[in-house]
Order: structure tokens, then sequence, then C-alpha cells
């Protein structure tokens, strides 16, 4: 087309040689058999099952000053609880937070603190930061397993006629021995790769023709040149 309409770029109907694209596909449709410009497949050859790709979260915790200080500005009401966390968990680094999160729960029942949920997730957003050293977080209530880390959540497309546990074992989980598949958020989907099915090869053309055409172009270069200083 000589101008696209949004992703449209081509368009089917009679040409300026007479020829009539329309009637020709419906000819060669009407063969139904493969050829140049025909090839037979099943549905499914052009499905995928799209599996949702998880890898868990891991959690690194640590209290600085300046966290402390953002999150009793939400929670001022929590300080001495905060004071005694800082003092009994410390400020290094720790790489497991379930412990971690054990530790602060018994803490709270000791010191018979009854938080919000909205405090306790305020207190791990602002105290706790990815770290890929650290160890997977625990899912929580009666979920097993581990809490998947978004940020890091992928998708593949299954070929519909391809085994999703063989794909996942040999493709997948070589590269991410951590990850899992979330296969209750799977979807069918639908594509046709007209590249993939009807790609034609074409050699590159011999490096002494190309070549040439360099000589022939640095020569005209050469020419137009004099005759602009003469």
């Amino acid at each position: 087309m000589r101008r696209s309409l949004g992703d449209k770029r081509r368009k089917l109907g009679e040409q300026e040689d007479g020829n009539d694209q329309i009637a020709e596909i419906v000819r060669i449709y009407g063969k139904f058999k493969e050829g140049p410009h025909s090839k037979i497949f099943d549905n499914e050859d052009f499905g995928y099952n799209r599996v949702t790709v998880e890898r868990p979260l891991r959690l690194r915790y640590q209290m600085t000053v300046d966290d402390k200080a953002r999150f009793l500005d939400a929670c001022p009401q929590l300080l001495d609880d905060i004071q005694e966390i800082d003092k009994t968990l410390g400020r290094k680094p720790l790489l497991d937070w379930n412990e971690t999160w054990r530790s602060f729960q018994k803490l709270l029942r000791q010191r018979s603190s009854r938080w919000k949920a909205t405090e306790a997730k305020l207190f791990r957003n602002v105290f706790t930061s990815t770290d890929p050293s650290a160890e997977r977080v625990a899912a929580g209530g009666k979920n097993k397993g581990f809490e998947p880390d978004t940020s890091q959540r992928d998708f593949e497309n299954i070929p519909l006629k391809r085994d999703v546990d063989e794909y996942f074992a040999t493709e997948v989980k070589p590269h991410v021995p951590d990850a899992w598949m979330e296969r209750d958020k799977d979807k069918v989907g639908y594509e046709i790769n007209f590249n993939r099915h009807f790609y034609v090869y074409t050699p590159p053309r011999l490096l002494a023709e190309i070549d040439a055409d360099l000589k022939r172009a640095e020569d005209e270069i050469l020419r137009l040149l004099q005759e602009v200083t003469t």
C-alpha cells in the first residue's frame, strides 16, 4: 500500500498487471495441494499454550537509619516496638526472611503487641529488598512452596503439540533451576507465522561481485570529484 493503515501494509485485489490476487488465492485453496505458495497444516500447528513461569522471591532484611525514620513517619505509634526490633535483630543484613519474620513475630508476642496487617506489610516493604543470594521466601497461609518474584515473572509459548512438562524440563529448568509453572494461569493462543513456514533462503552474493560493485562506485565518486575540482 502507498500508505499504511495502522498495522495493515498489504492489500489484496486486482493488480496493475491484471492479476487478481484474491481469485488466485481461492484457486490455490480449492486445489488443496501443497506447493510453493500453499502448505497444509493441522489447526494445532499454529496453537500454543502460554504458560506463566515464576521464580521465587528472595529477600534481604536490613534496618538502616533512613528506613527506620521512613517507617516511623508512617507509624509513629510503633516506636517502642521498632526500637526493640532494632536492638534484637541488629543492623547487619539478614538473608533469610523466613527466619527473620519468625523472630519478628516472636518478639511482638513477647511484648504483647498486635500490629495491623497493613503495618506488618509496610514493615516488610520498607526494610527488605530483593537479593539473589538470599533464601527463598516461603509462601504463607495454606499455600505450599514459595512466594513468586513478580519482577522475574516470565511467559513461555509452548506449541500445542509439545508436552508442556517435557518442554519445561528441557528448555527452562536448565537455565533457571528454581523456576516453576503456574498452570492455573495457562492461556491458549494461535499465531500464523508466515516467515517460519514460507521463508525461502536466498544465498548472499559472491564476494567478487560485491567487490566489483564497490570498485565501480569508488571510480564514479572519483570521477565526480575530479569534475568539481577542475
